[in-house]
Protein backbone atom coordinates (compact mmCIF):
# COMPACT_ATOMS: atom_id res chain seq x y z
CA UNK A 1 0.00 0.00 0.00
CA UNK A 2 1.57 3.30 -0.95
CA UNK A 3 -0.35 6.98 -0.43
CA UNK A 4 1.38 9.69 -1.23
CA UNK A 5 1.33 13.58 0.28
CA UNK A 6 3.33 16.54 0.49
CA UNK A 7 4.00 19.63 -0.90
CA UNK A 8 6.76 20.77 -3.35
CA UNK A 9 9.84 20.48 -0.78
CA UNK A 10 8.18 17.69 1.09
CA UNK A 11 6.35 14.34 0.44
CA UNK A 12 6.21 10.80 1.74
CA UNK A 13 4.39 7.99 1.60
CA UNK A 14 3.52 5.07 3.82
CA UNK A 15 3.88 1.53 2.91
CA UNK A 16 3.46 -2.23 4.21
CA UNK A 17 6.86 -3.90 4.36
CA UNK A 18 6.32 -6.88 5.97
CA UNK A 19 3.91 -8.77 8.61
CA UNK A 20 5.65 -7.10 11.24
CA UNK A 21 6.92 -3.51 10.16
CA UNK A 22 5.48 -0.77 8.50
CA UNK A 23 7.40 1.70 6.86
CA UNK A 24 6.98 5.93 6.10
CA UNK A 25 9.38 7.29 3.19
CA UNK A 26 10.09 11.11 3.47
CA UNK A 27 11.38 12.83 0.35
CA UNK A 28 12.89 15.79 1.29
CA UNK A 29 13.74 18.76 -1.61
CA UNK A 30 16.92 20.02 -1.83
CA UNK A 31 16.33 22.96 -4.47
CA UNK A 32 19.23 24.58 -6.33
CA UNK A 33 16.86 27.80 -6.43
CA UNK A 34 17.04 28.74 -2.70
CA UNK A 35 20.99 29.27 -2.91
CA UNK A 36 20.15 32.46 -4.90
CA UNK A 37 18.11 33.29 -2.00
CA UNK A 38 20.67 32.37 0.28
CA UNK A 39 19.82 29.75 2.14
CA UNK A 40 22.40 27.04 1.70
CA UNK A 41 20.46 24.76 4.52
CA UNK A 42 17.29 22.82 4.28
CA UNK A 43 14.98 22.57 7.39
CA UNK A 44 12.47 19.86 7.91
CA UNK A 45 10.69 18.66 10.89
CA UNK A 46 9.00 15.40 10.76
CA UNK A 47 6.55 14.50 14.30
CA UNK A 48 4.97 11.09 14.28
CA UNK A 49 2.20 10.85 17.10
CA UNK A 50 1.61 7.33 17.83
CA UNK A 51 -2.00 6.91 19.55
CA UNK A 52 -1.93 3.30 21.45
CA UNK A 53 -5.01 1.78 22.26
CA UNK A 54 -5.19 1.33 26.25
CA UNK A 55 -5.75 -2.02 25.94
CA UNK A 56 -2.31 -2.23 24.54
CA UNK A 57 -0.45 -1.89 27.77
CA UNK A 58 1.62 0.47 26.79
CA UNK A 59 3.15 2.83 29.33
CA UNK A 60 6.58 4.31 29.88
CA UNK A 61 6.87 1.46 32.38
CA UNK A 62 6.43 -1.42 30.24
CA UNK A 63 7.66 0.39 26.58
CA UNK A 64 10.48 3.00 27.41
CA UNK A 65 12.26 5.15 25.64
CA UNK A 66 15.08 2.56 24.62
CA UNK A 67 12.18 -0.32 23.36
CA UNK A 68 10.73 2.50 21.19
CA UNK A 69 13.81 2.76 19.48
CA UNK A 70 14.60 -0.78 18.98
CA UNK A 71 11.45 -0.64 17.23
CA UNK A 72 12.49 2.04 14.99
CA UNK A 73 14.66 0.89 12.13
CA UNK A 74 15.64 4.55 10.00
CA UNK A 75 17.88 5.26 7.46
CA UNK A 76 18.91 8.39 5.08
CA UNK A 77 19.91 8.09 1.22
CA UNK A 78 19.49 9.88 -1.95
CA UNK A 79 16.31 9.33 -3.96
CA UNK A 80 17.02 7.57 -7.61
CA UNK A 81 17.29 10.43 -9.77
CA UNK A 82 14.57 10.20 -12.41
CA UNK A 83 15.55 9.85 -16.35
CA UNK A 84 13.51 9.19 -18.76
CA UNK A 85 14.57 6.69 -21.59
CA UNK A 86 15.14 9.09 -24.12
CA UNK A 87 17.94 11.00 -21.80
CA UNK A 88 19.53 7.36 -20.98
CA UNK A 89 20.11 6.92 -24.31
CA UNK A 90 20.90 10.64 -25.62
CA UNK A 91 25.07 10.63 -26.34
CA UNK A 92 24.91 14.43 -25.50
CA UNK A 93 23.23 14.14 -22.59
CA UNK A 94 24.87 14.89 -19.33
CA UNK A 95 22.80 13.31 -17.17
CA UNK A 96 22.83 10.13 -18.50
CA UNK A 97 25.14 7.69 -16.60
CA UNK A 98 26.08 5.66 -20.11
CA UNK A 99 27.83 8.96 -21.34
CA UNK A 100 29.17 9.23 -18.10
CA UNK A 101 30.90 5.71 -18.13
CA UNK A 102 32.24 6.09 -21.89
CA UNK A 103 34.02 8.59 -20.88
CA UNK A 104 35.86 7.06 -18.17
CA UNK A 105 36.58 4.35 -20.08
CA UNK A 106 38.48 6.76 -22.27
CA UNK A 107 40.32 8.09 -19.30
CA UNK A 108 41.57 4.44 -18.52
CA UNK A 109 42.50 3.82 -21.72
CA UNK A 110 44.70 6.92 -21.49
CA UNK A 111 46.49 5.64 -18.23
CA UNK A 112 43.74 7.21 -15.57
CA UNK A 113 43.35 4.40 -13.00
CA UNK A 114 41.15 6.56 -10.35
CA UNK A 115 38.20 6.69 -13.36
CA UNK A 116 37.94 2.70 -12.72
CA UNK A 117 35.70 3.60 -9.46
CA UNK A 118 33.86 6.88 -11.25
CA UNK A 119 32.92 4.00 -13.68
CA UNK A 120 31.54 1.61 -10.95
CA UNK A 121 29.68 4.23 -9.44
CA UNK A 122 28.31 5.87 -12.59
CA UNK A 123 27.36 1.36 -13.63
CA UNK A 124 25.54 1.71 -10.19
CA UNK A 125 23.73 4.77 -10.68
CA UNK A 126 22.61 3.22 -13.90
CA UNK A 127 21.49 0.00 -12.46
CA UNK A 128 19.01 2.49 -9.67
CA UNK A 129 18.29 4.18 -12.63
CA UNK A 130 16.94 1.68 -14.87
CA UNK A 131 15.28 -0.22 -11.99
CA UNK A 132 13.37 2.26 -10.92
CA UNK A 133 12.18 3.04 -15.03
CA UNK A 134 11.16 -0.82 -15.03
CA UNK A 135 8.97 -0.66 -11.79
CA UNK A 136 7.13 2.99 -13.01
CA UNK A 137 6.96 1.84 -16.41
CA UNK A 138 5.29 -1.44 -15.38
CA UNK A 139 2.86 0.64 -13.01
CA UNK A 140 1.78 2.79 -16.04
CA UNK A 141 1.15 -0.21 -18.53
CA UNK A 142 -0.66 -1.51 -15.67
CA UNK A 143 -3.06 1.51 -15.53
CA UNK A 144 -3.51 1.13 -19.15
CA UNK A 145 -4.46 -2.57 -19.53
CA UNK A 146 -7.06 -1.64 -16.91
CA UNK A 147 -8.10 1.43 -18.86
CA UNK A 148 -8.55 -0.75 -21.63
CA UNK A 149 -10.07 -3.75 -20.41
CA UNK A 150 -12.32 -1.68 -18.64
CA UNK A 151 -13.60 -0.05 -22.36
CA UNK A 152 -13.60 -3.49 -24.34
CA UNK A 153 -14.85 -1.74 -27.38
CA UNK A 154 -12.47 1.40 -27.17
CA UNK A 155 -10.26 0.66 -30.11
CA UNK A 156 -8.21 4.02 -29.19
CA UNK A 157 -6.90 2.47 -25.66
CA UNK A 158 -5.92 -0.94 -27.09
CA UNK A 159 -3.40 1.25 -29.74
CA UNK A 160 -2.31 2.99 -27.06
CA UNK A 161 -1.58 0.31 -24.70
CA UNK A 162 0.11 -1.59 -27.78
CA UNK A 163 2.07 1.54 -28.19
CA UNK A 164 3.06 2.01 -25.11
CA UNK A 165 4.03 -2.14 -24.87
CA UNK A 166 6.25 -1.74 -28.13
CA UNK A 167 7.93 1.61 -26.66
CA UNK A 168 9.00 -0.32 -23.61
CA UNK A 169 10.05 -3.75 -25.58
CA UNK A 170 12.42 -1.50 -27.80
CA UNK A 171 13.27 0.95 -25.46
CA UNK A 172 14.50 -1.08 -22.21
CA UNK A 173 16.39 -3.84 -24.70
CA UNK A 174 18.50 -1.13 -25.76
CA UNK A 175 19.14 0.55 -22.88
CA UNK A 176 20.53 -2.92 -21.30
CA UNK A 177 22.47 -3.82 -24.90
CA UNK A 178 24.16 -0.33 -24.50
CA UNK A 179 25.52 -0.86 -20.90
CA UNK A 180 26.73 -4.33 -22.14
CA UNK A 181 28.38 -2.94 -24.84
CA UNK A 182 30.22 -0.50 -22.56
CA UNK A 183 31.45 -3.57 -20.04
CA UNK A 184 32.43 -5.49 -23.59
CA UNK A 185 35.05 -2.19 -23.81
CA UNK A 186 35.73 -2.46 -20.06
CA UNK A 187 37.05 -5.59 -20.90
CA UNK A 188 39.49 -5.10 -23.77
CA UNK A 189 40.99 -3.13 -20.97
CA UNK A 190 41.27 -6.02 -18.18
CA UNK A 191 44.79 -6.15 -18.02
CA UNK A 192 45.17 -1.83 -16.79
CA UNK A 193 42.31 -2.62 -14.16
CA UNK A 194 41.63 -3.56 -11.00
CA UNK A 195 40.85 -7.22 -10.34
CA UNK A 196 37.82 -6.68 -8.61
CA UNK A 197 36.15 -3.52 -11.71
CA UNK A 198 34.73 -5.71 -14.02
CA UNK A 199 32.99 -7.85 -11.21
CA UNK A 200 30.94 -4.92 -9.82
CA UNK A 201 30.10 -3.94 -13.79
CA UNK A 202 28.97 -7.56 -14.48
CA UNK A 203 27.05 -7.51 -11.00
CA UNK A 204 25.02 -4.14 -12.39
CA UNK A 205 24.56 -6.66 -15.69
CA UNK A 206 23.14 -9.63 -13.51
CA UNK A 207 20.88 -7.34 -11.43
CA UNK A 208 19.37 -5.76 -14.12
CA UNK A 209 18.47 -8.93 -16.10
CA UNK A 210 17.11 -10.49 -13.26
CA UNK A 211 14.79 -7.13 -12.51
CA UNK A 212 14.01 -7.42 -16.19
CA UNK A 213 12.91 -10.87 -16.86
CA UNK A 214 10.81 -10.04 -13.50
CA UNK A 215 8.80 -7.27 -15.02
CA UNK A 216 8.59 -8.95 -18.57
CA UNK A 217 6.68 -11.79 -16.62
CA UNK A 218 4.88 -9.39 -15.06
CA UNK A 219 3.30 -7.91 -18.36
CA UNK A 220 2.65 -11.74 -19.72
CA UNK A 221 0.16 -12.42 -16.86
CA UNK A 222 -1.25 -9.10 -17.25
CA UNK A 223 -1.83 -9.88 -21.03
CA UNK A 224 -3.29 -13.82 -19.93
CA UNK A 225 -5.30 -12.01 -17.36
CA UNK A 226 -8.00 -11.01 -19.64
CA UNK A 227 -9.24 -12.81 -23.05
CA UNK A 228 -8.98 -9.65 -25.12
CA UNK A 229 -5.65 -9.10 -24.46
CA UNK A 230 -3.81 -11.78 -26.62
CA UNK A 231 -6.34 -11.16 -29.72
CA UNK A 232 -5.63 -7.81 -30.04
CA UNK A 233 -2.24 -7.58 -28.58
CA UNK A 234 -0.84 -10.96 -30.21
CA UNK A 235 2.44 -9.11 -32.21
CA UNK A 236 3.30 -7.32 -28.70
CA UNK A 237 2.86 -10.60 -26.85
CA UNK A 238 5.27 -12.61 -29.67
CA UNK A 239 7.90 -9.54 -29.50
CA UNK A 240 7.50 -9.91 -25.59
CA UNK A 241 8.31 -13.93 -25.53
CA UNK A 242 11.27 -12.81 -27.96
CA UNK A 243 12.43 -10.44 -25.84
CA UNK A 244 12.43 -12.40 -22.72
CA UNK A 245 13.95 -15.75 -24.42
CA UNK A 246 17.06 -13.52 -25.64
CA UNK A 247 17.74 -12.59 -22.07
CA UNK A 248 17.57 -16.10 -20.89
CA UNK A 249 20.00 -16.81 -23.67
CA UNK A 250 22.22 -13.81 -21.98
CA UNK A 251 21.91 -14.88 -18.60
CA UNK A 252 22.85 -18.72 -19.63
CA UNK A 253 25.80 -17.46 -21.52
CA UNK A 254 26.99 -15.38 -18.40
CA UNK A 255 26.60 -18.13 -16.04
CA UNK A 256 24.22 -16.29 -13.97
CA UNK A 257 21.11 -18.38 -12.44
CA UNK A 258 18.58 -20.29 -14.77
CA UNK A 259 15.58 -20.62 -13.12
CA UNK A 260 13.11 -23.84 -14.20
CA UNK A 261 9.93 -24.59 -12.21
CA UNK A 262 10.80 -27.03 -9.29
CA UNK A 263 14.33 -26.46 -9.11
CA UNK A 264 14.17 -25.21 -5.85
CA UNK A 265 18.11 -24.99 -5.16
CA UNK A 266 18.05 -22.56 -8.20
CA UNK A 267 15.29 -20.29 -7.02
CA UNK A 268 16.60 -19.95 -3.62
CA UNK A 269 20.21 -19.16 -4.93
CA UNK A 270 17.98 -16.30 -7.33
CA UNK A 271 16.21 -15.38 -4.54
CA UNK A 272 19.37 -14.86 -2.25
CA UNK A 273 21.35 -13.21 -5.17
CA UNK A 274 18.42 -10.84 -6.28
CA UNK A 275 18.62 -9.06 -2.50
CA UNK A 276 21.94 -9.21 -2.23
CA UNK A 277 22.54 -7.90 -5.93
CA UNK A 278 19.72 -4.66 -4.83
CA UNK A 279 21.61 -4.10 -1.62
CA UNK A 280 24.95 -3.86 -3.21
CA UNK A 281 23.66 -1.50 -6.39
CA UNK A 282 21.81 0.92 -4.17
CA UNK A 283 25.13 1.38 -2.27
CA UNK A 284 25.59 4.20 -4.21
CA UNK A 285 22.58 6.24 -3.39
CA UNK A 286 23.06 5.45 0.15
CA UNK A 287 24.66 8.40 2.92
CA UNK A 288 26.48 6.90 6.24
CA UNK A 289 24.93 8.02 9.33
CA UNK A 290 26.62 7.94 12.83
CA UNK A 291 24.69 8.32 15.53
CA UNK A 292 25.66 10.15 19.10
CA UNK A 293 23.93 9.05 21.93
CA UNK A 294 22.85 12.87 23.59
CA UNK A 295 20.49 11.18 26.35
CA UNK A 296 23.85 10.31 28.42
CA UNK A 297 24.99 13.85 28.43
CA UNK A 298 21.74 15.59 30.13
CA UNK A 299 20.95 12.46 32.26
CA UNK A 300 24.67 12.94 33.90
CA UNK A 301 24.18 16.68 33.73
CA UNK A 302 20.93 15.68 36.01
CA UNK A 303 22.85 13.33 37.94
CA UNK A 304 25.70 16.23 38.82
CA UNK A 305 23.07 18.38 39.97
CA UNK A 306 21.48 16.38 42.00
CA UNK A 307 24.87 15.04 43.51
CA UNK A 308 25.37 19.13 44.31
CA UNK A 309 22.57 19.19 46.11
CA UNK A 310 23.23 15.96 47.81
CA UNK A 311 26.39 17.52 48.76
CA UNK A 312 25.52 20.28 50.51
CA UNK A 313 23.04 18.93 52.62
CA UNK A 314 25.90 16.27 53.76
CA UNK A 315 27.93 19.90 54.68
CA UNK A 316 25.21 20.90 56.83
CA UNK A 317 24.90 17.57 58.75
CA UNK A 318 28.60 16.69 58.79
CA UNK A 319 29.02 19.74 61.87
CA UNK A 320 30.36 19.24 65.07
CA UNK A 321 27.40 18.51 66.25
CA UNK A 322 27.10 15.01 65.78
CA UNK A 323 31.13 14.02 67.29
CA UNK A 324 29.48 16.23 69.97
CA UNK A 325 26.77 13.89 70.53
CA UNK A 326 29.53 11.11 69.78
CA UNK A 327 30.83 11.52 72.88
CA UNK A 328 27.73 11.52 75.18
CA UNK A 329 25.22 9.46 73.36
CA UNK A 330 26.80 6.50 71.04
CA UNK A 331 23.72 5.13 69.74
CA UNK A 332 21.64 8.41 69.07
CA UNK A 333 25.15 9.88 67.04
CA UNK A 334 25.31 6.62 64.78
CA UNK A 335 21.28 7.02 64.19
CA UNK A 336 21.49 10.63 63.04
CA UNK A 337 24.31 9.97 61.04
CA UNK A 338 23.09 6.84 59.20
CA UNK A 339 19.53 8.72 58.57
CA UNK A 340 21.57 11.66 56.85
CA UNK A 341 23.56 9.23 55.08
CA UNK A 342 20.55 7.93 53.75
CA UNK A 343 18.65 10.64 53.28
CA UNK A 344 21.77 12.53 51.03
CA UNK A 345 21.56 9.43 48.90
CA UNK A 346 17.76 9.30 48.22
CA UNK A 347 18.16 13.35 48.35
CA UNK A 348 20.41 12.82 44.83
CA UNK A 349 18.95 10.36 42.91
CA UNK A 350 15.30 11.83 43.53
CA UNK A 351 16.91 15.30 42.82
CA UNK A 352 18.41 13.49 39.44
CA UNK A 353 15.00 11.78 38.22
CA UNK A 354 12.56 14.78 38.60
CA UNK A 355 15.90 17.14 37.05
CA UNK A 356 15.64 14.77 33.98
CA UNK A 357 11.80 13.90 33.52
CA UNK A 358 11.40 18.07 33.28
CA UNK A 359 14.80 18.93 31.57
CA UNK A 360 14.62 15.71 28.73
CA UNK A 361 11.65 17.44 27.20
CA UNK A 362 13.69 19.92 25.68
CA UNK A 363 16.73 18.22 24.57
CA UNK A 364 17.43 15.83 21.71
CA UNK A 365 18.26 11.59 22.43
CA UNK A 366 20.28 11.05 19.61
CA UNK A 367 21.91 13.54 17.32
CA UNK A 368 23.14 11.75 13.92
CA UNK A 369 25.79 13.28 11.65
CA UNK A 370 25.11 12.06 7.86
CA UNK A 371 27.92 11.88 5.68
CA UNK A 372 28.67 11.27 2.09
CA UNK A 373 30.73 8.72 1.44
CA UNK A 374 31.56 9.05 -2.32
CA UNK A 375 32.46 12.92 -2.26
CA UNK A 376 33.41 12.44 1.63
CA UNK A 377 31.23 15.62 3.02
CA UNK A 378 29.33 16.01 5.60
CA UNK A 379 25.52 16.85 3.82
CA UNK A 380 23.50 16.98 7.18
CA UNK A 381 22.63 16.56 10.68
CA UNK A 382 19.68 15.28 12.73
CA UNK A 383 18.24 15.48 16.28
CA UNK A 384 15.32 13.10 17.46
CA UNK A 385 13.98 12.56 20.80
CA UNK A 386 10.88 10.80 21.70
CA UNK A 387 8.37 11.95 24.55
CA UNK A 388 5.62 10.21 25.90
CA UNK A 389 2.17 12.52 26.14
CA UNK A 390 -0.90 12.65 27.65
CA UNK A 391 -4.17 12.52 25.29
CA UNK A 392 -4.67 16.24 26.87
CA UNK A 393 -1.29 17.21 26.24
CA UNK A 394 -1.00 16.55 22.46
CA UNK A 395 -0.82 19.81 20.55
CA UNK A 396 -5.17 20.94 19.19
CA UNK A 397 -4.12 21.04 15.76
CA UNK A 398 -3.22 17.10 15.98
CA UNK A 399 -5.74 15.86 18.11
CA UNK A 400 -8.45 17.17 15.61
CA UNK A 401 -6.51 15.17 13.18
CA UNK A 402 -6.82 12.09 15.42
CA UNK A 403 -10.49 12.66 15.51
CA UNK A 404 -11.36 13.00 12.58
CA UNK A 405 -13.19 9.72 11.40
CA UNK A 406 -13.18 7.83 14.14
CA UNK A 407 -14.18 3.93 14.18
CA UNK A 408 -16.07 4.05 17.81
CA UNK A 409 -16.11 6.40 19.28
CA UNK A 410 -15.28 4.83 22.45
CA UNK A 411 -13.48 5.58 26.23
CA UNK A 412 -10.98 3.17 24.72
CA UNK A 413 -9.71 5.21 21.51
CA UNK A 414 -10.23 8.34 24.27
CA UNK A 415 -7.67 7.00 26.65
CA UNK A 416 -4.84 6.13 24.14
CA UNK A 417 -1.17 6.31 25.33
CA UNK A 418 0.31 9.19 23.21
CA UNK A 419 4.23 8.30 21.88
CA UNK A 420 5.84 11.45 19.94
CA UNK A 421 8.91 10.58 17.73
CA UNK A 422 10.33 14.24 16.40
CA UNK A 423 13.17 13.81 13.80
CA UNK A 424 14.59 17.39 12.81
CA UNK A 425 16.53 17.08 9.79
CA UNK A 426 18.92 20.12 8.80
CA UNK A 427 20.40 19.58 4.90
CA UNK A 428 23.68 21.27 3.71
CA UNK A 429 21.97 22.25 0.41
CA UNK A 430 25.07 24.30 -1.01
CA UNK A 431 27.67 20.74 0.05
CA UNK A 432 25.19 18.33 -1.79
CA UNK A 433 24.57 20.84 -4.56
CA UNK A 434 28.17 21.32 -5.39
CA UNK A 435 28.90 17.90 -5.44
CA UNK A 436 26.23 16.40 -7.06
CA UNK A 437 23.88 17.02 -10.33
CA UNK A 438 21.60 14.25 -10.30
CA UNK A 439 21.47 12.96 -6.93
CA UNK A 440 20.07 15.57 -4.91
CA UNK A 441 16.98 14.87 -3.41
CA UNK A 442 17.16 13.27 -0.11
CA UNK A 443 14.98 10.16 1.05
CA UNK A 444 14.76 9.61 4.70
CA UNK A 445 12.99 6.40 5.62
CA UNK A 446 11.34 5.29 8.92
CA UNK A 447 10.48 1.63 9.81
CA UNK A 448 8.47 0.77 13.06
CA UNK A 449 8.22 -2.51 14.23
CA UNK A 450 5.03 -4.01 15.89
CA UNK A 451 7.10 -6.80 17.47
CA UNK A 452 6.92 -5.98 20.81
CA UNK A 453 3.72 -5.18 20.96
CA UNK A 454 1.76 -8.34 19.65
CA UNK A 455 3.36 -9.99 22.69
CA UNK A 456 0.77 -7.64 24.27
CA UNK A 457 -2.33 -8.83 22.28
CA UNK A 458 -5.15 -11.27 22.79
CA UNK A 459 -5.33 -14.52 20.35
CA UNK A 460 -6.21 -13.10 16.69
CA UNK A 461 -9.86 -14.50 17.09
CA UNK A 462 -12.52 -14.45 19.49
CA UNK A 463 -15.66 -17.02 19.32
CA UNK A 464 -19.03 -15.01 18.31
CA UNK A 465 -22.26 -16.23 18.57
CA UNK A 466 -25.32 -14.60 17.19
CA UNK A 467 -29.25 -15.35 15.38
CA UNK A 468 -28.89 -14.84 11.69
CA UNK A 469 -32.32 -13.23 11.08
CA UNK A 470 -31.75 -14.14 7.11
CA UNK A 471 -31.25 -18.34 7.55
CA UNK A 472 -33.68 -18.22 10.72
CA UNK A 473 -30.52 -20.21 12.42
CA UNK A 474 -28.39 -19.40 15.21
CA UNK A 475 -24.97 -19.08 14.51
CA UNK A 476 -20.88 -19.68 16.03
CA UNK A 477 -18.23 -18.53 14.50
CA UNK A 478 -15.08 -17.34 14.82
CA UNK A 479 -14.60 -13.71 14.36
CA UNK A 480 -10.84 -11.87 14.29
CA UNK A 481 -9.88 -9.85 16.79
CA UNK A 482 -7.93 -6.66 15.87
CA UNK A 483 -6.48 -3.13 17.26
CA UNK A 484 -6.13 0.40 15.68
CA UNK A 485 -2.80 1.46 15.94
CA UNK A 486 -3.27 5.40 14.75
CA UNK A 487 -0.56 7.41 13.71
CA UNK A 488 -0.98 11.10 13.12
CA UNK A 489 2.44 12.84 10.95
CA UNK A 490 2.78 16.33 11.44
CA UNK A 491 5.56 17.67 8.70
CA UNK A 492 7.24 20.95 8.62
CA UNK A 493 9.40 23.10 5.83
CA UNK A 494 11.17 26.16 6.95
CA UNK A 495 11.83 28.63 4.15
CA UNK A 496 14.50 30.42 2.77
CA UNK A 497 14.15 33.06 5.27
CA UNK A 498 14.04 30.65 7.44
CA UNK A 499 10.48 31.13 8.55
CA UNK A 500 8.57 27.80 9.30
CA UNK A 501 5.82 27.01 7.09
CA UNK A 502 2.34 26.17 7.54
CA UNK A 503 2.64 22.59 8.49
CA UNK A 504 0.40 19.71 6.78
CA UNK A 505 -0.83 16.47 8.16
CA UNK A 506 -1.21 12.65 7.06
CA UNK A 507 -3.57 10.40 9.27
CA UNK A 508 -2.69 6.23 8.99
CA UNK A 509 -4.74 3.48 11.12
CA UNK A 510 -2.79 0.43 11.26
CA UNK A 511 -5.45 -2.73 11.61
CA UNK A 512 -3.05 -5.63 13.45
CA UNK A 513 -3.86 -8.47 15.67
CA UNK A 514 -1.18 -11.09 17.15
CA UNK A 515 -0.53 -12.30 14.06
CA UNK A 516 0.79 -9.06 12.83
CA UNK A 517 -0.63 -6.17 10.95
CA UNK A 518 -3.49 -6.99 8.47
CA UNK A 519 -3.22 -3.57 6.24
CA UNK A 520 -3.35 -0.07 6.52
CA UNK A 521 -6.15 2.27 6.18
CA UNK A 522 -5.18 5.94 5.10
CA UNK A 523 -7.76 8.24 6.78
CA UNK A 524 -9.04 11.04 4.44
CA UNK A 525 -8.90 14.40 6.30
CA UNK A 526 -11.26 17.60 5.51
CA UNK A 527 -9.66 20.65 3.43
CA UNK A 528 -9.56 22.69 6.94
CA UNK A 529 -6.17 20.58 7.44
CA UNK A 530 -5.08 19.60 4.69
CA UNK A 531 -5.24 16.80 2.32
CA UNK A 532 -5.17 16.08 -1.67
CA UNK A 533 -8.54 14.44 -1.42
CA UNK A 534 -10.85 17.13 -0.40
CA UNK A 535 -14.08 15.09 -0.69
CA UNK A 536 -15.19 13.50 3.09
CA UNK A 537 -16.00 10.38 1.26
CA UNK A 538 -15.37 7.35 2.26
CA UNK A 539 -12.22 5.56 3.65
CA UNK A 540 -10.18 3.94 0.80
CA UNK A 541 -10.12 0.38 0.30
CA UNK A 542 -8.31 -2.24 2.76
CA UNK A 543 -4.86 -2.39 1.03
CA UNK A 544 -3.96 -6.74 1.97
CA UNK A 545 -0.46 -7.45 1.72
CA UNK A 546 0.63 -8.60 -2.00
CA UNK A 547 3.29 -11.42 -2.46
CA UNK A 548 6.95 -10.18 -1.50
CA UNK A 549 8.94 -8.26 -4.67
CA UNK A 550 12.40 -9.17 -4.27
CA UNK A 551 13.01 -5.58 -6.74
Amino acid sequence: MRQDYGNDNLSAHCTIHDRSQFEVQFNYDVAADNLSDGQAVEHYRVEAYYFFPSNMGISQLSFPRETFYRSLYGYIRFKTPEISELTLLDPLSRQSPLNAISFHVKQIDSGDASAEDKAVNEARLFGCIVSSLLRARAKDLDERMQAAKSRPGDNAAWRELEGALGDFLSDLPELLERYRGLVAEFRTLESRLAPTTLSRLGQVDEFLTYRFDHTLADLHFQLQSTWEAPTRLAKVSDRLHAVAEREGEHRARQGYVSLAPGDDDALALYTYRSGALKKLIDQVLYLDVKTIQETNRWKNFAAMMGALVAAYFAALTNTGFILRLYATNLLLAMTIFAIAYVVKDRIKELLRESLWSKISRYFPDNKLLIHDPTSDIDVGKCKERVIYLTKPSVPADVLKVRNTQHVVDLDQERKETVILYQNDLKLYAREILSEHKRRTDIKHILRFSVEELLARLDNPTARVQFYDPSSRIFCRVRAPKVYHLNVVFRLTHWDERNRKEAPFYHRIRVILDKNGIHRIDTVPLDGEIYTQRKSQGPLPAAVPIGEENLF
